[in-house]
């Protein structure tokens, strides 16, 4: 009898252990990261959240593709036109890229147009590039920059019936101190005092002329993200 009585609990007791083990390795399971797969996820896997920022990247409000058309007017010096200076219209246009709330580069083409001494139409045309730093302003694009740049620039002349001349091509610095005010995240109206000055060179023996004008132009800016 004791020996049958010990054989039984033995099988029981060998019996329960699969149950036991099956237990042992479901359980803990569901009370684990199971319940919790988001937060087992890698950083690579979850959404929305690229590794190095915690969230969403966001351009600076200077950065991006840089577009700009101005109008204004100013006072334009010829030295071929004689001493005294003359009003002119001006035009600008402006294509770059913001680099950081920090710096710019852009390509500026501008012209002046105004009636000369002798009463032709003078148009006074610069190209150069230029980059841009912001003095002082705030993260969402408001702010004073200055700009300074180099290129080339010349002179045409229309006398009407009479024809239309151009002078040779002479080198040009032109420069501006104007301030951003942002009228939407990506759009601002930035009024600028400018100064420009090239070369209107001559033939070889005769010395070179030379063009200037400063004033003030309303430029209506764009930083495309």
């Amino acid at each position: 009898m004791t020996t049958t009585k010990v054989a039984g609990t033995a099988l029981a007791i060998f019996g329960a252990l699969p149950l036991a083990a099956r237990a042992d390795a479901s359980g803990p399971a569901l009370e684990g990261p199971a319940l919790a797969p988001a937060e087992a996820k890698p950083a690579l896997m979850q959404r929305g959240e690229p590794p190095g920022y915690g969230g969403f990247y966001r351009p600076q409000a200077r950065q991006g593709l840089l577009l700009s058309f101005g109008f204004g007017g100013g006072s334009l010096y010829l030295s071929n036109e004689g001493p005294s200076r003359f009003g002119a219209a001006d035009v600008d246009f402006r294509i770059g890229y913001g680099f950081s709330d920090r710096f710019q580069m852009f390509m500026d083409f501008n012209s002046d147009v105004g009636s000369g001494y002798y009463g032709n139409t003078v148009a006074s045309w610069t190209w150069t590039v230029r980059g841009q730093t912001v003095l002082v302003g705030d993260r969402a694009g408001n702010g004073l920059n200055v700009n300074f740049g180099v290129g080339f620039g010349g002179i045409t002349y229309d006398a009407g019936y009479f024809g239309r001349s151009s002078s040779p091509v002479g080198l040009a610095l032109a420069g501006g101190l104007s301030y951003d005010a942002r009228i939407s995240p990506w759009c601002a109206i930035s009024p600028e005092f400018f100064v420009t000055w090239h070369q209107i060179p001559n033939q070889p023996g005769i010395q070179d002329d030379v063009s200037s004008i400063y004033g003030v132009r309303l430029n209506l800016l764009w930083y495309l993200h």
